[in-house]
């Protein structure tokens, strides 16, 4: 029988990649087969197995490299020979004796079984295997089928649950690099198996000896993380009648592209502190603020531009700090409209409450 792995490449959508999870299906064909002609070494069933799990591949590979992904394995089934034949079927046994699996399995079969075994195994079940570092070959396993879990090591809640856009849900694991959040959907894998051909398939009836050091490539979704930035005014003195606004220019890079461009105001009626939130910036961004309008009578008594970078977990801050100027220059309470253009950047138009 053959078996086409589920190979999909991660996609960008915007500053923010959030695809629906698909499945990568490493898996052995293990149904009926030809009977023993000699072609290639029968199953050795009392031989042990290793298995090397990469956390990801392709343009993903470098950065799950820092994300510390381990992998858990819960054996779900063992490898039962079938008299006559070089191939094996399974026995599910223990927690996951229930399950079942048809004679001629789709990918959307394995993918269903997978996704029971999960609800199975992540409810507090123990693994066979438990934090395998990603890349390195976990060894001294027994043939059989394994449920194959990637986390990242330090995540306490690595599980969560994701619809998929046909509104299913589905069982998934996470784990973050500095920047991003990758999400695994637990997969299966079949071991001894057998080299996979150029289209990336695996067929236990094809030619070829069984391979009991095996290697796959999970198919995480990679997703921005995200961070946040409070912008803190103090006012030092408050002089006048009239409502103090002060404005300010927000900027932020992400390598060479913009990712946030906005102007927030703060305004006070007497001295003090206030602050403003501005959530959902990519982490790793660079931002910078610029106190680009402090009203007519109140001046900057700190540097008016204010860098930092945005961490995940953490609220980045910057302050600023004005004073009243001596010099009452008058002016009433007014509304500030914001535009922006191409060649001057942020602009504002001051509109009289009046109007």
């Amino acid at each position: 029988m053959k078996i086409r792995k589920w190979n999909r490449q991660g996609w960008f959508a915007g500053c923010v990649i959030c695809p629906l999870l698909l499945f990568a299906l490493v898996l052995a064909a293990v149904v009926a087969t030809p009977a023993l002609n000699g072609a290639a070494e029968a199953i050795d069933f009392d031989k042990s197995c290793s298995l090397t799990v990469n956390a990801a591949g392709g343009e993903l590979a470098e950065d799950a490299a820092k994300a510390d992904v381990v992998i858990d394995l819960y054996k779900v089934a063992d490898a039962a020979p079938v008299s006559g034949y070089d191939t094996y079927t399974y026995e599910f046994s223990g927690d996951y004796t229930g399950l079942s699996l048809s004679a001629d399995p789709d990918e959307a079969a394995w993918k269903t079984l997978a996704q029971q075994a999960a609800r199975i195994a992540l409810d507090g079940k123990t693994p066979a295997v438990t934090g395998a570092p990603a890349g390195e070959a976990i060894k001294d396993l027994s043939c059989g089928l394994y449920l194959i879990v990637a986390r990242g090591r330090d995540i306490a809640d690595y599980k969560i649950e994701i619809t998929g856009e046909d509104g299913e849900k589905s069982i998934a694991t996470i784990a973050e690099s500095m920047e991003y959040t990758y999400e695994f959907l637990p997969s299966l894998v079949s071991l001894p198996s057998k080299e996979a051909d150029e289209d990336g398939s695996i067929n236990t009836a094809g030619p070829g000896d069984w391979l009991y050091d095996f290697s796959v490539t999970m198919k995480p979704t990679q997703a921005l993380r995200f961070g946040s930035l409070e912008i803190v005014k103090t006012l030092s003195s408050y002089e006048t009648k009239d409502p103090a606004t002060f404005v300010f220019e927000v900027e932020a890079r992400l390598g060479d592209k913009i990712v946030y461009s906005n102007v927030v105001s703060l305004s006070f009626t007497e001295p003090g502190q206030k602050s403003t939130l501005i959530e959902k910036l990519p982490v790793g961004a660079t931002v910078t603020v610029t106190e680009v309008y402090s009203g007519a009578v109140y001046r900057p008594t700190s540097e008016v531009t204010r860098d930092t970078v945005i961490a995940a977990d953490e609220v980045a801050s910057v302050t600023f700090t004005n004073t009243y100027d001596d010099e009452n220059r008058g002016g009433g309470s007014v509304t500030n409209h914001f535009e922006y253009d191409s060649e001057s950047g942020w602009g504002w138009t001051k509109i009289p409450d009046s109007e």
